[in-house]
């Protein structure tokens, strides 16, 4: 039984308030704008725009006014949608939806659910939590009602939507919350799942490529690990060895590979994420394949190639004894488990079906490797593709902690510690770079005006984490007993440092690659990060680093602040004409010079603040070597 969106027609639970089919197609067009429209009398105008509302167009003697929804009421709404372009076929129709968390007398009042929404497989609810810009936010009261809710919401959800028992999933979707590490924890020892900004923005994106099919994509985020539903599968298989794993060919129906499957986006990162390798989808080329299969009858003949991570060997029932074969045929059970499918190519094909007229009744050719290592499926995926069309450079750069694992090699070990840092850098939730580093799938521009393989570089050429000299590793205080703490130690200090910018010239940070803009560049951040390792020699961090290597982040940056402090205080009140000097130099030596104009801001008001080659690079500007 489904329940209504008609009040007077309730179920024995009084799940009321879902609706389906076009009902869902209709509050889509309410629910997708950001704001809210409505027609006033032209005398209220006034009265209207102090109020908020804009003007969209005047009529006769009327108005047509907006106003921007609240921020929790659009977050509600694009989550909404979300599901909605996903093609769930149910869905709470407004922020009035509830569910009866009382069997009793006692009274209890039903629990309002941000956003619900279920297929035949999952019954997901939204709780939605918002800021208007970054927050600290304690979200331990609200973790732990949810929690105390779950069992008595499981069991009115299951009666409500009888005929199928749907594995009911919690979620909670924010925007511009920082979560704490012990919120995080409460969240995933309570099984329920964390969607922030990122993963957000990834699955609007995602489902603007692919429509409904991305849905599979978010079930297999929300329920890793977990039976997909009345799913099935044993195919005929031939199986052989590669390299000392085990591979199978076989077919499958697009349908049934896509519950599996997962593609490991570049363009969803956050903290859970390992060995993501990916390109985004183009839409283009996807229409192109769809068109194709439907012309072919369903027919596309080249490999999908997976890998299967679980801890478990596939089973496989050999037909007869080999005979003097490297291959043998049988039948492969795959385990009717989301994510348990890693795509290492062939994304365009698989969702190219996913969008044709044959995901159901076609057959799509698999090659599946049993229990590759994710640096395995990395490495495989740049040999697939650097042989067919050649991977971008940016996307190499942003593999390198993957390619890496495992490399032996002083120089190599350091490059793989700076190259995750940098990943850090992009993808916490407290970076003062998060979402400003360009990906393979991003153009430069204002918006991300960091390039990964420069600021590596900026990193490596700063000596933060240490210089290599004869082929021996000198570290500085960033530097840990092993890889992880280091990383953890460099991210902690080098955000700190960087958010005195962010947050000390604001409006000048943001800017990034806009006119005027610098520090937020990448020889702008080349000039910080010098800045940075100049600063702890002069205060005599880098001295008795063994037990400097103890400071807490906070107090390395305490101990710096006010020396860094002038830098900040010009780009707040500099001009797009004061900036001119710092970013009309060009190459190695150019970043040289904005290293040293940057450098000298500081040196103007502290005489001592000296480094090597500043007292030089003065002098040629004095007397006119160097443009000033």
């Amino acid at each position: 039984m489904v329940a209504s969106n008609n009040p007077e027609d309730k179920n024995e639970v009084g799940l009321t308030g879902l609706i389906s089919g076009d009902a869902i197609k209709k509050i889509m067009r309410l629910r997708k704008p950001p704001y809210y429209e409505q027609t006033f009398p032209t005398k209220e105008q006034a009265l209207r725009v102090e109020e908020g509302w804009e003007l969209i167009r005047p009529n006769k003697t009327t108005v047509r006014l907006r106003r921007p929804k609240p921020f929790d009421e659009r977050l509600e709404d694009e989550v909404w949608m979300l599901f909605a372009q996903m093609g769930f076929e149910y869905l709470s129709e407004d922020r009035k939806f509830k569910i009866p968390v009382d069997s009793s007398d006692v009274g209890v009042p039903p629990k309002q659910i941000d956003v619900f929404a279920a297929d035949d497989e999952t019954a997901i609810v939204v709780e939605c939590k918002s800021a208007s810009s970054p927050t600290n936010r304690s979200l331990q009261k609200d973790l732990n009602e949810t929690r105390g809710l779950q069992e008595v919401i499981r069991r009115t959800v299951h009666a409500g939507l009888t005929g199928i028992r749907r594995r009911v999933v919690f979620v909670y979707a924010t925007r511009n919350i920082r979560w704490s590490d012990q919120d995080l924890a409460r969240a995933k020892d309570s099984s329920i799942a964390v969607i922030r900004d990122n993963q957000i923005d990834y699955f609007r994106m995602l489902v603007g490529l692919i429509g409904p099919a991305a849905r599979h994509q978010l079930q297999a985020e929300l329920l890793a690990g977990s039976e997909v539903s009345g799913l099935s599968v044993q195919v005929p298989a031939v199986k052989g060895t590669f390299g000392g794993t085990d591979f199978y060919q076989f077919a499958i129906e697009p349908e049934k590979l896509l519950k599996l499957a997962y593609v490991s986006h570049r363009a969803h990162i956050d903290e859970e994420t390992v060995g993501t390798y990916q390109r985004l989808l183009k839409k283009g080329r996807l229409k192109s394949i769809a068109e194709h299969i439907n012309k072919t009858g369903g027919i596309f003949p080249t490999n999908i190639v997976v890998n299967f991570r679980g801890s478990r060997k596939l089973r496989f029932d050999q037909s007869g004894p080999a005979k003097d074969s490297p291959t043998v045929l049988g039948t492969l059970y795959l385990p009717a488990v989301y994510k348990s499918a890693y795509l290492i190519d062939g994304q365009h094909r698989l969702y190219g079906f996913a969008l044709s007229d044959w995901a159901a009744k076609g057959r799509i050719p698999v090659l599946a490797f049993d229990g590759l290592e994710p640096a395995q499926e990395v490495r495989m995926f740049v040999d697939i593709n650097s042989k067919q069309v050649k991977v971008p450079p940016r996307l190499l750069a942003e593999l390198e902690p993957e390619l890496l694992r495992g490399v032996q090699g002083t120089r190599e070990q350091l490059r793989r510690v700076t190259a995750r840092l940098v990943d850090e850098l992009n993808r916490r939730q407290d970076s003062p770079l998060r979402d400003l580093i360009a990906g393979e799938w991003d153009s430069d521009g204002k918006s991300r005006p960091i390039t990964r393989p420069l600021l590596r570089s900026a990193v490596e050429r700063s000596q933060l984490l240490g210089a290599i000299r004869g082929n021996v590793l000198h570290p500085t205080l960033l530097y840990q007993a092993n890889e992880d703490a280091t990383v953890e130690r460099a991210y902690r200090t080098i955000s700190s440092f960087l958010e005195l910018f962010a947050l000390g010239c604001k409006n000048h940070w943001h800017i990034g690659n806009g006119p005027g803009g610098f520090l937020c560049t990448n020889n702008g951040l080349n000039a910080l990060l010098r800045l940075f390792h100049e600063s702890m020699r002069h205060v005599g961090l880098l001295d008795q680093q063994e037990d400097n290597s103890k400071l807490h982040p906070s107090l390395i940056i305490e101990r710096i602040e006010h020396l860094v402090q002038p830098v900040w205080e010009f780009f707040g009140q500099a001009t797009e004409l004061d900036v001119v000097p710092f970013r009309r130099e060009y190459g190695s030596g150019g970043q040289a010079a904005t290293v040293f104009r940057t450098l000298l801001l500081v040196n103007d008001r502290f005489p001592t603040f000296a480094p090597r080659g500043l007292a030089e690079f003065k002098r040629d500007r004095e007397q006119g070597i160097i443009n000033r």
